[in-house]
Order: C-alpha cells, then structure tokens, then sequence
C-alpha cells in the first residue's frame, strides 16, 4: 500500500514539475517563445518534479522506519495512542517526531518500575486515559508548537504558502490562457471583394485586361534590362533600334492595356488561402503592371524622338489611366503602384515637352484629356484593405473568451516568424548588461500579456480609432498638418501602445500620405506646363503669371501647392520660366534643387524646392 502511494506520489510530481515548468517557459522565456523551447522546459520540470519527488519519498520511508523502531519500544495500546496523537497533530515532519520522541521517553519513563507485561498494559491504559482524546491532544500540541516558533518562522511560513497558493493559480491561469482557441466567425476575404467591387457590370471591368497583360508580361530577359536601367540618352542608335524590335514583339500586351484603360472601372478579385487569410492575399500581377508602365514610358521616348508625338501622347495616357484605376479601396501597395506609375507618366511629358515641340492641337488635346481624369480623382489614400486585414487577423488572434477575449500564442508565434525580421547581434553587445537585459524583459513581457494586454474588444477600438484618425489626416495636406502640429507616428505610438498585434501590423502612413500629395503636386504641375506651352504657342511667349493663363482661359483655376495651400510659384525668366513648389521643408528656396547626402540634386530633397521646370538633367 504504502509503495503504490509513494509511485502515485511520484508520477503526479513528475505531472506537476511539467506544468511548472510550462508556466516558466512562458514567463522566462515569453509567451511567444518557440516550441521546442517549452518542450525542453517542460521536461526540465518534470525531471526535477521526478527527482525531488524521488528524494521526498525515501526521506518519507526512512522517517516511517524511525517511527517503527520507536515504537517497539513500548507495548503495542501504546503505539497506537502515540500514532494517532501524531498523525492529528498535522504539523511539520521535523516536529511531529520531536513530539514523538518525547512520549515514546515519557512511557518508557513510566514503564520502566513494571516488571510483568500485566503492569505494563495497565499502566498504558491509566496513562491514556490521562492524557485524554488524542485528537484534542494532537491539535493542543500543534498550537502549542506553534505558539513556541519565533516570529520570523510564522513570516516566512505564511509567505511560502502565499507563494505557493500563487503559483498554484498562476498555473491554473497558464492553462487556462494557453488552452484557448480563436473562433473565425466573419468572412472578411468576401467582405473586401465586395468594398472594391462598384454596382457595375463585368464588362466596364479593366481588371481582366491588366492581368491578362501582367502574365503576358512576365519577365524582360537579362540583356533588354540592361537597356531599361541605362539612361536613354546614353544608348546607342543600334541599342534603341534592339529595343524598338523588342518592343513591338509586346504590342499585344500594349493593346490589351489600351483596351483596359478604356473602361471605367478596375476591381481585381483578391484570392487566399483555403483558410481565408486576409494576410495570405497576395497580387502578383503588380510586378507586371511596373514592368509594363516602364515599358510604355520607354516606347513614348522612342516615339517622340521620331516625332511621333501623337502615339506618344496616347501612349502616355494609356499609362496614366493604368495607374489611376489602382487607386481606390485597394492594399497600400497596390496604391502606391499606381502613384508611381501616374508620377512617371506626367514625367514623361515634361521630358517630351523640353525636347520636342508638339502642335497646339495635340497639346490642348493631352491637357483636356488630363484635366478630365483629374476631375474624377480625389488623391486620397484609402485604408480600407488594411483595416479590414486588421480585422481578420484579430479575429484569428484573439480566443472568444468571457473576459473580452486574449491573444492566442501560436498564431503570434506564426506571425512573429513569418513577418519579423531577426537582426544580427554582435559578440561584443552579448555582455552582462545584454544578458541582464533580456532576462528582464522576456519575463514583464509575458506577464504583460498574460495580465495587462489589450483584449479583443479594446483591440478592435483601438483599430476603429486609429482608422478613422488616419482617414481624417488623409484629408489634410502637408502643410495642413505642419500649422496644426500634427504628430501622426507619435499619435499612433501612444494608441497602439502595449498591443502587440497592431505594433506589428499598423502601416507607417506619414510617409505614404507626403507621396501621395507629391504626385498630386507633379500632376497639376504638368498642367500648368501644357498650359504655358500653349499658350507660348499662341501668343509667341510665355505668359508673366499664372492669373494671365486663367483669365486667358488656358487654366480653369489655380494649381495650389501642397506644401504651401497656395498657388504653385512661377516665375518668367526671360525667354522661359520656372514652376516649383516650396518642398518637404516648406521653404521658399527661390527654385534651388535640394541635395541628397551625395550632393547629388533631387525633385524632392528636403533641403529644397522640387523645381518642376525647366526640366533638370
């Protein structure tokens, strides 16, 4: 009997060193530690459960042996009056046997004048019934004991039951934390193909044509690259005529863009995993979208160097339209694509414009065509794909539970892994102070997210707030949000704070927001540009300001800069002017170019104005 209590005893030790050393694995280690590392952890614990458990009960065998030699020492109503007291005096092992020490003394002190084993059982008996019941007697000598233990002994006795009623329900807590599941319950893959989607037929869609392009347009071999990324006007007439062939071998693909350029609306199908990940969405054909635009762009080079303006023109355009359909409720990404592609066609006519001399007619034709799609687009950035993805993936991150619900630690520890990037630590920082560091932070992080992390609820807040926070400053311009003092990344900082989630998935919008605002600013630039060549066209010079090219009709309005809320700057100078905004550092520089580190000038340096002519080498 006493074997098997002590193997039970053994094997829930090794159970509970196992658990303890799950519950430390994540609070030394962090919550989000790799597996094997809990899987080490827990077999630590139960190792040392095991050993102690083993030690525990030979001590326990060798005290039990103790107590069996004792009491031979006296008759057999007596060892069963001592074994009782003792075993209801439920108190410290060290103590019970000092007890029973010294009654197994105080019989044999009374026994020792009876010489027959008669007296001996009749003095036992006069000798119990003097003591009493033996579980009263039990818990007097327990409180007596008690009463005698100094101070500090009674402290530290408390403490460690303290301590161990915490650690008891910390592990319960543990458990309880890590045995939760998230419980996907919304289709938001469906939900953001419905956003993008506008009431329109599939025939208006220019989706299909762009995609179809993009796959056609898969690679550009290694040689004909190598003509992209030079400069076009170091190449050779021999390198421009292998481009040129190489080009019309593409014609196809440059029908099909033309042909989705016509349509009105472009709306992709986003497609994931059989899961349904927002986070697994991926767009592919973007790639060839780049490569197609840049093309384009090299195609209108070629053409208006044969002064073939009016292909050029359309081709521009065609280009322009593939970039403007990407803007709207698609990712961040897709986005910022199509404001590179839009930038590098207005580009494009600037270049032609300095070169070439185009007629009036097809220049009042480009700028119409300009002016028309610039009436239909906003230049706002649209974050809808980015917070419903938020969404999904707090659904995913979260378990349904009755406090609000709390993160889910493997899809953390999926997510750390997929997205974070790991940097390198050098030998040197691995010093005392670095290990001190990390041994500090491992734990308050997991208790962090055991206890004070932002639940479910809060967390879906937190994105609804810094959603629409985002949406009003997409609103503002530049300088709007200088004059007010606007903060976004500090902003964002303090409300996402604490919420591992969304530190790791929240965009950096500062700088998407400045981009888009520099495109808008080009963009109108260019008009103004057309404008002004026109009207040098018509007139035999370029007008003095910008209010004679309104009042003369060349202009519906003003173009305002971004960066100041006022009109963009133009200056005559001579036989030509200068157009430019103030820049990022909201400077008049007079048209002077900003410089980068290199001393290299740029359009948009911060340390200058971005000088949109004359056109800069």
């Amino acid at each position: 009997m006493k074997k098997s209590i002590a193997y039970s005893g053994i094997i829930a030790c090794i159970t509970l060193g196992g658990i303890i050393g799950y519950c430390a694995s994540v609070i030394i280690f962090g919550i989000l530690t790799e597996e094997y590392i809990i899987h080490l952890m827990i077999a630590l614990g139960a190792f040392i459960g095991g050993v102690l458990a083993v030690i525990r009960v030979r001590i326990y065998l060798r005290a039990d042996k103790r107590l069996a030699e004792y009491l031979t020492l006296v008759p057999e109503n007596a060892f069963a009056f001592i074994k009782e007291i003792i075993r209801q005096m439920r108190y410290r092992k060290k103590v019970r046997s000092d007890v029973m020490s010294e009654l197994v003394a105080h019989f044999e002190d009374e026994l020792r004048e009876c010489k027959t084993d008669e007296e001996k059982r009749r003095m036992v008996s006069e000798l119990v019934d003097g003591f009493g019941d033996p579980k009263l007697l039990g818990i007097l000598l327990r409180r007596a004991k008690k009463r005698c233990r100094p101070l500090w002994r009674t402290i530290t006795a408390r403490a460690l039951q303290a301590f161990g009623i915490f650690i008891v329900l910390l592990t319960m807590y543990v458990v309880w934390f890590l045995s939760g599941r998230p419980v996907v319950t919304t289709d938001y893959l469906a939900e953001l193909n419905r956003i993008v989607r506008p009431a329109a037929d599939q025939s208006q869609n220019a989706a299909p044509f762009y995609i179809k392009a993009a796959e056609m347009f898969k690679d550009i071999p290694e040689d004909m690259a190598e003509l992209f990324n030079k400069c076009f006007e170091e190449l050779t007439d021999e390198e421009k005529e292998n481009i040129e062939d190489w080009l019309n071998s593409k014609n196809q693909v440059f029908e099909l863009v033309a042909q989705g350029s016509l349509k009105p609306y472009y709306w992709p199908e986003y497609k994931a995993n059989e899961k349904k990940e927002l986070l697994s969405v991926l767009v592919p054909h973007l790639s060839g979208y780049r490569r197609i635009a840049r093309s384009l762009i090299l195609r209108v080079r070629l053409n208006a160097e044969k002064n073939n303006l009016n292909q050029a023109f359309d081709d521009i355009i065609t280009c322009y339209k593939l970039g403007r359909h990407l803007n709207g409720d698609f990712s961040l990404v897709e986005q910022l694509v199509g404001m590179a592609i839009e930038d590098l066609s207005v580009e494009a006519i600037r270049e032609i414009l300095n070169r070439h001399q185009p007629d009036a007619h097809a220049l009042e034709e480009l700028q119409n065509e300009l002016e028309l799609l610039l009436s239909s687009e906003d230049f706002f950035v649209e974050l809808e794909f980015e917070k419903l993805s938020l969404y999904d993936e707090i659904q995913r991150c979260f378990t349904d539970g009755p406090f609000g619900g709390h993160l889910y630690p493997a899809r953390m520890i999926y997510l750390s892994n997929t997205i974070a990037t790991v940097g390198e630590t050098h030998f040197e920082e691995v010093n005392f102070w670095y290990l001190a560091e990390q041994a500090l932070t491992f734990p308050m992080e997991s208790l962090r997210i055991l206890f004070a992390h932002p639940d479910k609820k809060q967390t879906f807040q937190q994105v609804d707030y810094i959603y629409n926070y985002y949406q009003q400053l997409s609103k503002k311009s530049p300088v709007e949000l200088r004059a007010e003092e606007i903060d976004i990344e500090n902003k964002t900082t303090k409300v996402i704070k604490g919420n591992l989630l969304l530190e790791m998935f929240i965009p950096s919008v500062l700088h998407v927001f400045e981009l888009n605002h520099r495109v808008k600013t080009e963009i109108y630039a260019t008009v103004v540009i057309i404008a002004a060549h026109r009207y040098k066209n018509d007139k035999g010079h370029f007008p003095d300001n910008l209010n004679e090219l309104v009042a003369a009709g060349y202009l519906n309005c003003l173009p305002i800069d971004s960066f100041s809320d006022r009109p963009l700057i133009y200056k005559k100078t001579g036989n030509d002017f200068i157009l430019y905004s103030i820049g990022l550092n909201f400077i008049d520089d007079g048209g002077v170019l900003g410089t980068d580190r290199g001393g290299k000038t740029g359009m948009w340096e911060d340390n200058g104005d971005a000088v949109f002519w004359p056109v800069q080498k």
